[in-house]
């Protein structure tokens, strides 16, 4: 049979990729491009060539099943009507969203909503669309059900991938991999110019009415863009550097996430001061962590040590999963600990005035990061906007990225405090947030305060000759 296509840009280097290959295909391309079109034209010829279904089903997967009856469902139908021969409603099942040829093989279209609506499936030829909103957990199963069958090696299953970006992500990972391989992956990488997607028109509108980042994945296929990166002012060339840890007071910067428990250990100097600088000496992001667990293993790397901490105000809230007895919060456990929360405010601050006071602050080279922190780093590198209103940060559903966006909340939460654009009307805020007297004497953290040289839990030499002189010593009880 002789079918006569339409293709426009490089949409025949795809297509010839898959028809004439047999490598697995990782296409990432622009929206509009066409994707679902081909998908449409090639599952049946997959079905049909036991060259690619080798005696195995044929897979179409969207990230939900209401993105496959409106991006697929119906072209796919008509193809094989028209070309195949096949009679709706009865080679064709819209409830279960199957089509069975007369050889016997089926394409069967899967949401990839749950990993287990993929499991048990024997696969010749896998079609994953729009990969790029895809799990970790889903992206695995699905080269799991690509295996051979037992003692037939050349029934090993095929992957192909047609994606716009949307950030990193699992899908980045695979595509990083591909690159790496390529005895095994061909890679293409179109954005709307090379795939001739959209008129000029329609492309100049959209350049108007969504935001630069939004605008750099789905038509330039960037997987990232600066446009709408928190940390924009960051500068790993310009403000990476090997710290020397001087002793002293620290600092910690919290957020609270069982998932992922990050924070940050920093020594600050000159808070509140155009000239203070905060120097962060180690990141901690540990999956599967209670606050207990983070403020132990602080307390094992800089013991005995005065910490004052600025904390994810939500760890003032009882009950949370984050902490493990009842009635008990991440401060009070960070408290026991030998912590002292500074930031005394009953939320927050709000998204937009962080962004103002980090960048002001990164931009003049107030934050010092050490270059071999890789977490840390990616997380300034990458942390962002979901758009151009720079309002609503993207979160990280994935636990392999989720240190992105809880490291990400630590600077900021710890820049916007200590280092406030203030103005006369507006004033500082508090940065000591309990006598300290009473928060020397605490109890059980007693064991991680610097030693007194009067008596136990009494005040250190510093507090001695810098406090008030007209306080006396006593302890509270």
């Amino acid at each position: 049979m002789n079918i006569t296509i339409p293709l426009y840009g490089e949409q025949k280097t795809i297509l010839h990729d898959w028809l004439a290959t047999d490598k697995h295909c990782i296409d990432i391309v622009p929206v509009g491009s066409g994707k679902t079109f081909l998908a449409s034209i090639a599952l049946p010829l997959f079905a049909t060539d036991p060259h690619f279904h080798k005696g195995k089903d044929i897979i179409y997967s969207a990230p939900t099943g209401a993105m496959i009856k409106s991006l697929i469902w119906e072209p796919l139908k008509k193809s094989c009507i028209e070309y195949h021969g096949l009679v709706d409603g009865k080679d064709i099942n819209n409830s279960e969203l199957t089509i069975r040829f007369k050889n016997g093989i089926f394409i069967r279209c899967k949401s990839a909503e749950q990993r287990e609506n993929l499991r048990g499936l024997n696969v010749g030829v896998w079609i994953a669309d729009e990969a790029a909103l895809y799990t970790q957990d889903t992206l695995q199963e699905i080269t799991n059900r690509l295996r051979p069958k037992v003692g037939q090696p050349d029934t090993q299953g095929r992957l192909i991938v047609i994606s716009t970006p949307n950030g990193t992500g699992p899908l980045h990972d695979l595509f990083k991999l591909a690159l790496e391989n390529s005895d095994k992956y061909i890679v293409r990488h179109f954005n709307y110019l090379q795939m001739r997607s959209g008129n000029k028109q329609f492309i100049d509108e959209q350049k108007r009415i969504i935001s630069p980042l939004k605008f750099a994945q789905d038509y330039m296929c960037q997987w990232e863009s600066v446009a709408d990166m928190f940390y924009y002012a960051w500068d790993r060339h310009k403000y990476c550097s090997e710290i020397v840890d001087r002793g002293g007071d620290l600092y910690t910067f919290h957020d609270f996430n069982k998932r992922v428990m990050c924070a940050v250990v920093a020594q600050v100097t000159k808070p509140g001061d155009i000239n203070g600088k905060i120097e962060i000496l180690k990141s901690y992001a540990i999956p599967d962590c209670s606050t207990e667990g983070i403020a132990s293993a602080i307390r094992e790397d800089f013991p005995r040590r005065r910490i004052n901490s600025i904390i994810d105000m939500s760890g003032t809230q009882m009950n949370r999963d984050t902490t493990s007895p009842f009635g008990v919060t991440d401060k009070i456990i960070l408290e026991k600990y030998g912590f002292t929360i500074v930031n005394t405010r009953k939320s927050n601050p709000l998204v937009t005035d962080t962004d103002n006071t980090s960048n002001a602050f990164v931009a003049r080279g107030g934050l010092v990061v050490k270059p071999d922190d890789k977490f840390l780093l990616e997380a300034l590198q990458t942390y962002h906007f979901e758009d151009a209103s720079r309002k609503r940060l993207v979160k990280y559903t994935e636990q392999k990225y989720a240190h992105i966006d809880g490291l990400g909340d630590c600077v900021r939460y710890g820049i916007h405090h200590l280092f406030p654009i203030t103005h006369e009307s507006i004033g500082i805020p508090e940065y000591v947030g309990m006598d300290q007297r009473y928060a020397r004497n605490f109890k059980p953290g007693t064991q991680h305060m610097p030693e007194s040289p009067l008596y136990p839990g009494g005040p250190t030499w510093e507090e001695i000759m810098n406090g008030d002189q007209e306080q006396d010593h006593m302890i509270w009880s």
